[in-house]
Parts: C-alpha cells; sequence; structure tokens
C-alpha cells in the first residue's frame, strides 16, 4: 500500500512539472506575439521602437516573468508538500517540519493574483494598441485612395468614433464665408434634416477652436462647466464631450465632434492623443483632397467658360451670316442682290465650262415703274417690287437663280439650257405673270416687262461679258414696242420677238 501512494504522489508531481514547464512557454509567448502582431502593421523598425509600443510590450514580459517566479516558488512548495506526504506515509513525521505554514501560502497566492492581474491590464493595454495602429493603418491606405474632401472627412469620423468607442460624433465643414459650419458628416443622432445644414461658426460650441485657435475643446461636464453653463441635450447622451479640428496647413477645414462613450465614461486627455494622432495621419491626404477640388473647380469654371465661349461664337456666326444674307440678299424683295448674283453666276459659269453645258442670264426691266412710284408712292413702289419678285420666283426651277439687280431692274439665271425653246418658255411665263395686274388696296396696278437674254457658251464664256451683254439685249427689247423680249446677237442685226 505504501509503495502504490508513493509511485501515485511522484506520477502526480511529474505530471505537474511537466504542466508547468508548457504554461511557462505560453506565457512567455503571449506578450510576444502580440507584439509581433503590432510589428506587421508598422511601416518601419523607428514606429516599431516608440516608447508607446516598446514599453507596455516590456513591462508585459517583465511581468510574465515575475508571474512564472512565483508560480516557481508555489510549485516547489506544493512539491515540498507533497514529499512531506509521500514521507508521513512511510512513517517519517519528520518530514512535515519543512513544510512552511498556510499563512505563508496564503501570502503567496495574494502576490500572485496581483501580479496577475498587472499582467492582464498590460496584455490588455497592448492588446488595444495593437487595435489603435490597424485602425490608423486602415484610415491611412482608405486615405491614400481617395481624392474627395467630405469622403476623407468622414472616413476620419469613422475611425476615430471606433477606437475611442464613440457613439455619437459628427463633421461640421467650414464654409467659404468663414461664418458658418456645413454638416457633412452625422453619427448617432436620428434626423433626415441634419447632413447639409448649416450652423454659424459664432453660435457653435465649438467656435473657440475657429476664434481662439484651440488645439481641441474637452469638456467633462457641459451643465457644470463655466464655458458653457447650458443644459444638455438627452439626445447626446453622457455631459462629456470632445472637439478637435482638423487642418490642411494653417488653415481650419472641419471640426470633429464626438460625445457619449461606451458606459457614459468620460473623454481624457489619452483620447484627445489618440484622435490628433489620427488626423495628422491623414493630413497629407487632406492637402491632396483640397488641390483636387481646387482643381475641380477650376475645370469647372474654364467648363463653364467653354460653354459660354462657345455660345458667344455660335451667336457671332450666326450674326455674321446674318450680316452676310443682308449683304448678299435684297433687304426688300428677300431675294440674291447684285452682289451675289454676279458672285453665283461667276461661279455657275465655271460648273458649266466643266461640264460643258449651256446656261442662259437674263436681264429683266420693269415698265411703267416709274408712273407707280411717282403716282402711288414709294410704299406701293415697294410692294410692287415685292410682288414682282414673288411672281417671277413661281416661274423658276429650283436650280435657277433669281436676283434684284437695282432700281427696279432683274436678273435671272437659267441653269442647264438645251435649246432657245425652253429659255422663250420661260422668257413668256415671266411676261405673262407680270402682266396680270397687282391690287393695291381698292387699286389695280399694270406692270410690263422688258426682257433681254444671252446664252453662254453661244455668246460669251465671260460672266461679265455675258452681264453686258443680256443689258444690251434688255434695252434693244425695251426700244421695241412690239417686243417684249430680245437675244443678243454681236451686231444686233435684228429683233426676236416672243
Amino acid at each position: 500500500m505504501v509503495d502504490k501512494w508513493t509511485d501515485r504522489f511522484s506520477i502526480e508531481d511529474k505530471r505537474l512539472s511537466d504542466q508547468f514547464r508548457i504554461f511557462a512557454i505560453l506565457l512567455l509567448l503571449t506578450p510576444t506575439a502580440v507584439f509581433l502582431y503590432i510589428a506587421s502593421d508598422l511601416a518601419s523598425l523607428s514606429e516599431l521602437l516608440q516608447a508607446r509600443y516598446i514599453v507596455p510590450y516590456l513591462f508585459s514580459f517583465i511581468i510574465t516573468l515575475g508571474v512564472l517566479a512565483l508560480l516557481q516558488s508555489m510549485f516547489s512548495q506544493l512539491s515540498s508538500i507533497s514529499s512531506a506526504m509521500m514521507s508521513r506515509v512511510e512513517h517519517q513525521p519528520g518530514a512535515l517540519e519543512d513544510v512552511q505554514g498556510a499563512y505563508e501560502l496564503r501570502g503567496i497566492v495574494g502576490s500572485f493574483g496581483t501580479l496577475l492581474e498587472q499582467y492582464q491590464r498590460a496584455t490588455t493595454d497592448l492588446q488595444r494598441r495593437a487595435l489603435e495602429l490597424l485602425l490608423i493603418k486602415e484610415l491611412s491606405n482608405e486615405a491614400s485612395a481617395n481624392l474627395d474632401m467630405l469622403t476623407l472627412l468622414n472616413i476620419l469620423l469613422d475611425k476615430i468614433m471606433q477606437v475611442n468607442k464613440v457613439n455619437i460624433g459628427s463633421v461640421f465643414l467650414v464654409e467659404e464665408d468663414g461664418e458658418h459650419f456645413r454638416i457633412i458628416g452625422c453619427r448617432g443622432i436620428e434626423g433626415d434634416n441634419i447632413i447639409g445644414s448649416t450652423v454659424a461658426i459664432k453660435d457653435s460650441i465649438a467656435h473657440s477652436l475657429v476664434e481662439q485657435g484651440s488645439k481641441s475643446l474637452l469638456v467633462d461636464d457641459i451643465e457644470t462647466d463655466l464655458r458653457f453653463g447650458k443644459k444638455n441635450d438627452p439626445k447626446y447622451g453622457s455631459p462629456s464631450f470632445l472637439s478637435l479640428p482638423v487642418r490642411c496647413g494653417e488653415d481650419l477645414v472641419a471640426v470633429i465632434n464626438l460625445a457619449h462613450k461606451d458606459n457614459d465614461e468620460l473623454f481624457q486627455q489619452e483620447d484627445v492623443e489618440l484622435a490628433t494622432i489620427m488626423i495628422h495621419e491623414i493630413g497629407f491626404a487632406l492637402e491632396n483632397a483640397r488641390a483636387h477640388s481646387e482643381i475641380k473647380h477650376h475645370v469647372e469654371l474654364l467648363e463653364q467658360q467653354t460653354i459660354v465661349l462657345k455660345e458667344e461664337i455660335r451667336r457671332r456666326k450666326l450674326a455674321e451670316k446674318e450680316l452676310e444674307s443682308l449683304a448678299l440678299k435684297d433687304t426688300l424683295t428677300g431675294i440674291s442682290n447684285r452682289y451675289m448674283f454676279i458672285d453665283r453666276l461667276e461661279v455657275a459659269v465655271a460648273h458649266a465650262q466643266r461640264r460643258r453645258a449651256k446656261l442662259a442670264v437674263m436681264f429683266v426691266d420693269l415698265d411703267r415703274f416709274k408712273f407707280i412710284n411717282d403716282t402711288y408712292g414709294h410704299a406701293a413702289g415697294d410692294e410692287v417690287l415685292r410682288n414682282v419678285a414673288t411672281r417671277m420666283t413661281s416661274c423658276l426651277r429650283e436650280i435657277d437663280l433669281i436676283a434684284r439687280y437695282g432700281g427696279d431692274e432683274f436678273t435671272v439665271t437659267l441653269m442647264d439650257v438645251t435649246d432657245r425653246a425652253g429659255i422663250m418658255h420661260v422668257a413668256n411665263k415671266i411676261i405673262q405673270a407680270l402682266q396680270q395686274p397687282i391690287r393695291l388696296n381698292s387699286v389695280e396696278l399694270a406692270v410690263g416687262c422688258s426682257i433681254g437674254i444671252t446664252i453662254y457658251p453661244d455668246d460669251s464664256e465671260n460672266f461679265e461679258a455675258l452681264i453686258r451683254n443680256a443689258d444690251a439685249a434688255m434695252y434693244v427689247a425695251k426700244q421695241d414696242r412690239d417686243a417684249s423680249f430680245h437675244f443678243y446677237t454681236p451686231p444686233l442685226p435684228e429683233t426676236e420677238a416672243g
């Protein structure tokens, strides 16, 4: 029986020893693993060696060694108790005298508990630092991939609220007038009309950040703080709040407002420092976003100016066309004037020459127009001219050209003519159309005409000569009372009547 108990205690003692070694290894690896996790999110060794991260690790490691030493002491005491019990079983009662009393053992256990609590606090702090670094890294990555100022500020608000365990937050953008905030982000407060609304800076709690250039505004209790002394609105939760400026260079661009931490905790200076680090982290991205916004604004202005310029160019072209139209058209009748007639006749002659085609030029002079103008006045004369232009146009094809050459003289260019019969047919149509009385108020006015005709290339291949020929033929027709039109012939030996 004695051997059985002795073997059992020996086995248990060995098992406890093995478990202690495993526990010691795991305990030592825990802070190291957390520290390596932090290191994986840092950009350089210099950041890793900052006191903010290396000190908690060293403190945690030292506490771990202390815990192991205490456990070793306790394990030695337990081993002594185990050995004494085995000796007692083997009828060696004197061996129990080496075992210290229960009071000393309770002291060892109490010290172990204290060290364990310190170890847990250090580990928790180390884990929080790791979370802070992770959120800062995420913020940096998201900021570098975004060029929109409003989006960047909202990302910043979310990360600061997450790392500081805040339930209510907002972003106030400083308007261009420098006298108002515009709310561009809000979390934890109900209401659809908050985003986009404006607040006068002088009426805002954060006005000191603008007017005095403060680095932060930390308030424990808005109701007891002498700077405010106002009742806390229940929708903001606890009366403690924090406001932080966001700057681009020396310019204040926005304010981050935080309220209602978890468990109604007060904001601490540590919250200010951490939020400030995160604001500085995206400072370069904010500068880029502001530059991008300014460039975008200038581009939009240029686009607007381009649109205005294009519209101005369009209007000028229309005006030029209108002026050109006025310059090439007769303002009274709406048909071409002398300048357009000459220009188009030159083009028509060149075109006919290339195609080996013929064309005819007519000079039409109104009869009795001077009598109408002198008897019934210029207004009546103008109405007669408009009526004549309309009637002559109705006698022509779309490819033909009619123009008012000046006064009561009109010209006609007939394109692609084949023989004199076709030309005579058009001339007779014009004569018959103008022989119809023109009713002006209650008076019927009779107007006739005399027409001179020349043909390209039979009479000439020069457009200026064609004009002279048609004009000369018209005077022959006008002198011959029995003829209404006359074809040009070089010596004009005879007249053909139609």
